[in-house]
């Protein structure tokens, strides 16, 4: 693939290893009478039209197993997608497509980590005026005082969910203690089972592609809620744990040196999203099952984004791919996404190219140890940051999930995961599904918020589906 010569008359359509735009393509082009017309667009629903939005059954599999479909697959039949660092010739001719990774240069060393870290992490904080999501994390607490060092004038935005405890353990509690820290002018919203019962449908319908985490219905409120002030710019803590490294990276950094004969660590990476790697094979309709004559291609984009990993470092190449897959194919897409509907720019210093490329020059022992993650963040940290907001545990925007299911959010699972409507759109096995709603069939780590993000994920595959044009 290496020695590939490009053959004259062929289209080149590429993607950069940063780069959270997608390219879609089909997979056969259209024949005419001068040649071959090859369909390549940034819309997934666009292009779908082509296939008459068929679902592809290793696209629904892949769903299940990631919350996204990775690329080179798409959700839909007969559409395949560019990965980041990868570009492809589509032929004039009927050869096949070729496809060959993009070369991506690897700063070796840095001098002075500490201070370039922090002056690039100001330099991308800077803006005339912003909004800023505070999260609670440690992440979006140094873009604010980032932000702060470089006056920029910000008005930050943070969603607590309506009967979760904001005491002194809770992300709510953290992003007050911040906001009065550095006197910022602050503003909560509220949201409940209710509210996700409400939005739902609008914003799974205003998706390009489906995605799973239920994270993107507080995105969509908190954006909304800014479109309402004077702000056009909105500053995020995205992409920290890409960067550093996350506390998911610890079992598989364990196993990898201390592993036996059986384990693989694209499997194991698999793994880390939570979903239904183990069980997909009960959960996707019968129909869709049957035409999935070879599983071995599950987890074929976790072994190519290893591949493509500039460093031979175990340590970065493991977060070169969680760049590649969750951060460049889900997190931004969902959060762009969002943004997007109410006409917001987003500034992400973490997700910012030479951030990246810096972290991945940065010593293994300035972002993660033995018993803590973020080294260099938390050093930077104890200069502009209280206590209780750097060492506390990392939790995430953890949507109330199983809490909503239980309570307002039921009608959703009785409205898009009825066995008449499951029988009928042919995605999913109703029986399976029915498990799941009872608990009959579990996570393997046995936690209860799970369940409610499973359930989620279901509903958002099925109102996803039902939303494109016929």
């Amino acid at each position: 693939m290496a020695n590939y010569q490009k053959p004259p008359h062929e289209h080149l359509v590429a993607r950069a290893a940063y780069s959270s735009k997608p390219v879609y393509f089909l997979e056969q082009p259209i024949k005419t009478a001068t040649g071959y017309n090859w369909q390549v667009t940034n819309n997934l629903k666009e292009i779908g039209r082509y296939v008459s939005y068929c679902p592809s059954p290793q696209g629904v599999r892949d769903f299940l197993c990631y919350g996204f479909v990775p690329a080179p697959r798409t959700i839909f039949q007969g559409v395949l997608s560019v990965p980041p660092g990868m570009q492809c010739y589509l032929p004039n001719t009927d050869e096949s497509i070729q496809w060959q990774p993009l070369h991506t240069p690897l700063i070796e060393s840095v001098a002075e980590p500490e201070q370039q870290f922090w002056l690039q992490l100001c330099r991308h904080s800077q803006t005339e005026n912003s909004a800023l999501l505070l999260s609670g994390g440690l992440d979006s607490a140094m873009v604010a005082s980032a932000a702060v060092a470089m006056k920029t004038k910000t008005q930050a935005f943070h969603a607590r969910f309506a009967g979760v405890n904001s005491d002194e353990n809770s992300d709510t509690y953290a992003a007050r203690l911040t906001a009065q820290h550095l006197k910022l002018d602050y503003q909560e919203i509220t949201i409940s089972s209710l509210d996700a019962l409400y939005w739902f449908n609008k914003v799974i319908a205003a998706l390009d592609l489906p995605l799973g985490d239920p994270v993107i219905l507080p995105f969509y409120l908190l954006f909304r809620e800014i479109a309402k002030t004077s702000q056009s710019k909105v500053l995020t803590g995205e992409g920290g744990d890409q960067l550093f490294g996350s506390w998911s990276m610890k079992p598989m950094l364990m196993r990898e040196f201390y592993s036996d004969s059986s384990y693989q660590r694209e499997h194991g990476y698999l793994e880390s999203f939570h979903k239904f790697s183990e069980d997909w094979p009960l959960l996707i309709s019968e129909p869709l099952r049957q035409q999935l004559e070879d599983n071995r291609d599950l987890t074929q984009p976790i072994q190519q984004a290893f591949l493509s990993s500039p460093s031979g470092d175990f340590c970065n190449q493991l977060r070169w791919v969680d760049l590649q897959l969750k951060g460049m194919q889900h997190i931004l897409p969902r959060i762009n996404t969002m943004a997007k509907i109410w006409s917001l720019q987003l500034q992400q210093p973490f997700f910012h190219p030479d951030l990246i490329d810096l972290s991945m020059a940065l010593p293994n022992s300035l972002k993660m140890s033995a018993t803590e993650t973020k080294v260099l963040l938390k050093l930077l940290a104890q200069q502009y940051l209280p206590e209780a907001v750097i060492d506390r545990r990392k939790q995430g925007m953890g949507v109330p999930t199983s809490r909503w299911f239980k309570r307002g959010l039921m009608p959703l699972a009785g409205y898009w995961l009825n066995e008449r409507r499951l029988l009928r759109s042919q995605l999913l096995n109703p029986a399976t599904v029915k498990a799941i709603k009872r608990h009959e069939l579990g996570t393997r780590d046995g936690r209860g918020r799970r369940w409610g993000d499973r359930l989620w994920m279901l509903c958002v595959l099925e109102c996803w589906f039902a939303s494109l044009p016929r």
